[in-house]
């Protein structure tokens, strides 16, 4: 499932297992308003891997003095608190960004989710 910012600047989505994750386009973009982003999803959409979330001009974005970084947080690490498999480069598309660990994996030695 997803929650869509109206802005388009974020986007929360939980995975059927329960993990959920905060995508954050950029640094302070909240304060464009929307402006070059445009929102293809709603909040409470079932969303599917290579679904298409939103699509921004990141051209514009970073012309108008923004910072792409977008971090990827994980939003309920008492239930996820560790991190497996992440990359250290950049990441193509399709390619996994990262594992996260739930607690019972953790206190039984796995690194599955």
């Amino acid at each position: 499932m997803v929650a869509a910012f109206p802005t388009g600047h974020a986007f929360g989505l939980r995975h059927a297992d329960g993990a959920e994750v905060l995508i954050h386009i950029g640094l302070d973009t909240v304060k464009l308003g929307g402006e070059h982003f445009t929102v293809k999803v709603t909040s409470g959409q079932q969303v599917s891997a290579g679904n298409l979330l939103v699509e921004f001009d990141g051209d514009a974005i970073e012309r108008a003095g923004y910072d792409l970084t977008t971090p990827v947080i994980v939003t309920n690490p008492d239930l996820y608190p560790a991190i497996a498999s992440a990359p250290s480069g950049p990441i193509a598309h399709g390619d996994p960004l990262f594992t996260a660990v739930s607690v019972d994996s953790v206190a039984a030695g796995s690194t599955t989710h």
